[in-house]
């Protein structure tokens, strides 16, 4: 896998405890597969990912000349434009056994989408490659851009005009709301978002207001102007004098900063399920693999290869309807991508700043079966990317070497459990976000062999937990969100989870 991932959700704690580098110190150990090992853990969390940056978004794919186009892209430091602030997608590799999946967003980030029914672009499997030079609390500074990138098309806006008046009041006086109209932009698919993040959580404003003149709701802030009007015979309708309301003094007003409520965060809702206790259930999720058919469901050309397609139970061959996986992938040649079900659009699939991901599974040593030395064996990998990178060309270049997805500038990966190298015990993780802030923990998870774990990838702003979890839990229809702040809260005295900074 080689690409980034993000994260949401409230504060750490001001004390941050023990950081990877003080579980590194002293123990930390090159493997003999070239990758740095320190000290096993239950839980790390990534802290402050939320950086503006930029990448290269891929505009256009053409199979007759087999040439990518690319357009840059600016993101701020969170906002569904940012990398794995937006729409994910999830990958999995094998040797594996998969029990459950599931997926959770607070309400404020979740979308009504429509069931998806095309599968899209092109997508050709690659070698896996070992990582570089994996040290220990590595973070790889943005650096200077590639002589391949393009440059930044501008920002496209369409203003649409609209009107908001309340009605006309009449009695002795007429009250005449004003009204202005006002151009709001909307932004074509093509736009760069430049904002504020969603918010997580409803906060309401409370203002004091006097109990015998309870606020006017009005429908636009305007000016309401009081006019004398005349009646059918013509005579005068005087304006009848009003008088004052008494003030209370200021120091009896209670301010705003006064004012103390306590609001009830709203739990994470479910969006999606597995299980592959017989029959094997899935709600919400879609099962792809990079085994396109234009005779079944995806597409193939000699430029690309295979783009994405459902994929059968086991995950080895295509197939012509979205259909539950059986749990399985046998081996490392194995490896599916889990979206939503839902169909694309502007704010599609699982993105925002809080989400959840939890799998159970096993990974038991399998080898190969193949004879092709370029794949790795007995390596299995959980891992997230930006859902643009599958879509577009998972693995491989145009004609001209260059990489036609986005990965290679930037758009993110997050290796949440990632096996390096043959039959070895250990798993990391790594943020990439190439060209841009980025790095990875040597601080390592126990492969769990001959037995089921509970895991789970959090995203709680502007940080990202990944953690196993207790065997006893449960994956409900709903996580309050005070066992979400319980599970990401840093312990200052636990030498079991570490801290690895990539922002300040």
């Amino acid at each position: 896998m080689k690409h980034a991932i993000l994260i949401a959700t409230s504060v750490l704690p001001v004390v941050y405890g023990k950081s990877s580098g003080q579980l590194c110190a002293g123990t930390a150990e090159l493997s003999k597969d070239g990758n740095w090992y320190c000290s096993e853990v239950s839980a790390i969390t990534y802290r402050n990912i939320s950086q503006p940056g930029a990448y290269n978004r891929t505009i256009s794919i053409d199979p007759r000349t087999g040439l990518c186009s690319h357009a840059r892209q600016d993101y701020p430091n969170t906002g569904p434009q940012t990398p794995l602030f937006g729409e994910v997608s999830m990958h999995l590799r094998g040797p594996m056994n998969v029990s459950q999946l599931a997926v959770y967003q607070l309400p404020s980030e979740m979308h009504s989408l429509n069931k998806r029914n095309t599968i899209p672009f092109y997508n050709r499997r690659r070698a896996l490659k070992q990582r570089e030079n994996p040290g220990i609390d590595k973070i790889k500074k943005p650096t200077p851009s590639k002589a391949y990138r393009f440059p930044f098309f501008g920002k496209r806006c369409e203003p649409t005009t609209t009107t908001s008046c309340s009605q006309m009041t009449m009695t002795s006086t007429i009250t005449v709301t004003d009204c202005t109209t006002s151009a709001i932009p909307v932004p074509t698919n093509d736009v760069t978002y430049i904002g504020p993040s969603l918010p997580s959580l409803y906060t309401p404003s409370l203002l004091p207001t006097n109990a015998n003149n309870p606020p006017v709701k009005t429908d636009c802030g305007c000016t309401n102007i009081s006019i004398a009007t005349e009646s059918d015979d013509s005579q005068h309708i005087p304006i009848p004098t009003i008088a004052p309301t008494p003030v209370a003094p200021m120091e009896t007003i209670l301010r705003r900063d006064e004012v103390h409520i306590a609001v009830t965060p709203p739990d994470w809702s479910r969006v999606a399920y597995y299980t592959s206790t017989a029959a094997a259930q899935a709600t919400g999720f879609s099962f792809l693999a990079n085994l396109g058919d234009p005779q079944k469901s995806g597409t193939f050309d000699y430029a690309f290869g295979n783009s994405l397609s459902y994929v059968m139970p086991n995950g080895g061959q295509v197939a012509s309807e979205s259909l539950p996986f059986d749990g399985t992938l046998d081996t490392s040649e194995r490896e599916i991508v889990v979206l939503s079900d839902k169909e694309c659009d502007q704010d599609y699939g699982w993105s925002g700043s809080s989400k959840a991901f939890l799998i159970e599974f096993q990974m038991d040593h399998y080898q190969n079966h193949g004879t092709d030395q370029g794949l790795i064996s007995d390596a299995p990998a959980y891992w997230f990317l930006n859902a643009a990178i599958p879509r577009i060309l998972q693995y491989g270049s145009d004609r001209n070497n260059v990489p036609c997805s986005c990965w290679s500038t930037g758009c993110g990966e997050f290796d949440a459990f990632e096996v390096l190298g043959n039959g070895e015990e250990r798993a990391k993780s790594t943020l990439h976000r190439q060209g841009n802030l980025e790095g990875g923990d040597s601080n390592y998870f126990r492969r769990p062999v001959g037995q089921k774990v509970k895991f789970a990838v959090l995203w709680h702003f502007p940080h990202i937990t990944a953690m196993v979890l207790d065997n006893s839990f449960k994956f409900g229809e709903s996580l309050s969100d005070a066992l979400v702040q319980k599970l990401v809260q840093y312990d200052p005295n636990s030498w079991v989870h570490s801290l690895f900074p990539i922002g300040d």
